[in-house]
């Protein structure tokens, strides 16, 4: 039963597979060609062999006409024997009938019909239509030889007016065997053997192409099964330039792009925790601290403050991630209107002016030239408000911030620079990636306080989606020791 059980699986998966369904069409497909091309074939070939047999029989009327006007006919019977150094009008199997204008047999030669009546009638009813001369006719019949043997089979027969001046004395029937039939059915029998034959060959040939055609399919869909979230390191690598291995490509640049992703989830959910252990630990460190004894008002005070950066460190996190879970989810909506750039610039460079006071940095805002851009208002205020933040951070006390606006053909430049330490090249490429921070140059000392502004490695990443969904470019240059300018290209409204 386990057997059979599986032998049924087998088939019902085989009568389903693509193999079996591109095989079927290819045999559908050749049983049309070969049934068309069948008939053709057929019906060419019973026009010329009905021609050909319709032209022997006329042949044979015309050398009988001619016989009996020749002096052989009156010492003869129409035998073959009767008529020496001369072909015999009439041929083994032969008959020949005289009638008279009533249909009632006169005299007849060679085998003799048997119930001649009908056949004779007939005949005659197709002779009053508007007949050629000698228009050939099948019939089946029944005849006996001169050894008295009984045969019925096909016979050809043309039938002649026989006149005496212009009056009507009788009718002259010849007829003779036909393979006509037999050689149609041969030749019928030949098409659709050859035919079956033909398809049986192209059913288990198509098998075995559409076999080796969806091997490589077979192997995508073994290597999908097989590969799991946690080993994505698979690869097809098929060789060749057709479709298949274009798919196998794409496949391959699939499971990169995945494993890619993976990577970036897992180090997206590895740095989020590690962001928020820090400050929770932090938190628990100085509230244990301060329970852990009698403290006085200053440590007390000291630790809340410390608490409370904390604090507002995660909140800012969470804030962060929340916002880039929607905007990875596509459920941020922008509302784009026409808007000025400089105005943009202007209201988030107000927005930063307490935070740059409070880190002793300076604005300094140069030529703000009217740029009109299509855009989401709230999110562009956060973008240059990210970057600005961003200067401030690591730009460090006593500096200053340069924010300008410009226009380079067909779009509107927003460029913000500080005087800070710079970055290495070899962190440029990574500067937007989420959590990623450049601890040789732009992370705060241990020893400054907890007012000192600290940021989640989320803030560039913010940005550059922001700039990306407006359709625009961002560019960062820097030098170590000499400063960072963040530069944003935007398309100018039409």
């Amino acid at each position: 039963m386990r057997l059979i059980r599986s032998f049924w699986n087998w088939l019902g998966a085989f009568f389903h597979s693509i193999r079996f369904r591109l095989t079927m069409w290819f045999v559908l497909i050749l049983a049309i060609v070969l049934t068309v091309f069948s008939a053709f074939i057929y019906l060419a070939q019973a026009r010329d062999l009905r021609y050909d047999a319709a032209r022997a029989m006329q042949d044979k009327f015309g050398r009988l006409q001619a016989y009996f006007h020749s002096p052989e006919w009156q010492n003869s019977n129409l035998a073959p024997s009767d008529v020496p150094n001369t072909e015999a009008p009439l041929q083994q199997n032969d008959l020949l009938i005289l009638t008279d204008p009533g249909g009632h047999v006169v005299q007849n030669w060679g085998n003799e019909l048997q119930n001649p009546g009908p056949l004779i009638a007939a005949l005659l009813e197709t002779r009053n239509q508007p007949p050629h001369e000698l228009t050939v006719y099948q019939q089946s019949v029944t005849v006996t030889d001169d050894d008295h043997n009984r045969t019925t089979g096909d016979y050809l027969f043309i039938i002649s007016s026989v006149l005496r001046g212009d009056t009507l004395i009788g009718y002259l029937i010849i007829g003779s065997p036909s393979q006509l039939n037999d050689q149609l059915a041969r030749l019928m029998a030949s098409l659709v053997f050859g035919s079956l034959g033909m398809l049986a060959i192209a059913f288990f040939g198509g098998l075995w192409l559409a076999d080796r055609a969806m091997r490589p399919v077979q192997t995508i869909a073994r290597t999908a099964q097989i590969i799991s979230e946690s080993d994505l390191n698979r690869r097809i690598h098929m060789k060749g330039r057709d479709e298949l291995a274009e798919l196998a490509g794409t496949f391959d640049d699939m499971l990169s792009r995945l494993q890619a992703a993976f990577d970036r989830q897992r180090r997206f959910v590895a740095d989020a925790s590690h962001e928020l252990r820090t400050p929770l630990t932090i938190m628990n460190l100085e509230v244990s601290r301060i329970l852990s004894g009698h403290r006085s008002s200053g440590e007390y005070q000291h630790a809340l403050q410390i608490v409370n950066a904390e604090g507002k460190r995660m909140t800012r996190l969470v804030n962060d991630l929340m916002t880039l879970a929607r905007m990875d989810a596509g459920q941020t909506i922008l509302q784009f209107e026409n808007l000025d750039l400089s105005d943009v610039t202007v209201e988030a460079v107000e927005r930063m002016s307490a935070l740059a006071e409070e880190q002793k940095v300076q604005i300094e805002m140069r030529d703000l030239p009217e740029l009109h851009v299509h855009g989401d208002r709230q999110y562009l205020i956060q973008m240059v408000s990210n970057l600005i933040e961003n200067a401030i951070k690591y730009g460090g006390p006593n500096q200053t911030v340069q924010i300008q606006t410009g226009r380079t053909q067909d779009k509107a430049t927003l460029r913000v620079s500080d005087t800070g330490p710079g970055i290495p090249p070899e962190h440029l490429p990574h500067l937007f990636d989420r959590f990623y921070r450049v601890d040789q140059a732009r992370t705060r000392h241990s020893d400054e306080g907890p007012s000192f502004p600290d940021g989640s490695g989320l803030g560039l990443s913010i940005v550059a989606w922001i700039v990306q969904s407006h359709g625009g470019e961002i560019h960062v240059e820097s030098k170590v020791n000499e400063g960072t300018t963040f530069e944003v290209t935007l398309p100018l409204a039409k």
